[in-house]
């Protein structure tokens, strides 16, 4: 179906259908490819997931050193101030 998920169940028996009836060429090769694209696709979310992670903990420090730098300024206002 187009603009559906895929996920690894469902992809077997519409390739394997796919390729006997449609094409009438075995199905082992695509199910092979159709694993390797599921392995790779899999890696690059986790891939995301870990970039994303690690962009909210940059974003974190710099919130917390962006913080640390008004409160110095502040400190310093008020002994100025003084």
């Amino acid at each position: 179906e187009v603009g559906v998920e895929m996920n690894v169940d469902d992809v077997y028996p519409v390739m394997e259908q796919w390729m006997k009836d449609g094409l009438g060429k075995s199905h082992f090769t695509a199910c092979s490819d159709s694993d390797t694209y599921f392995k790779i696709k899999s890696k690059l979310d986790m891939m995301e997931t870990m970039m994303k992670e690690i962009e909210i903990r940059e974003k974190k420090r710099m919130a917390e050193r962006l913080e640390e730098k008004a409160e110095a300024a502040i400190r310093k206002a008020e002994r100025d101030a003084e």
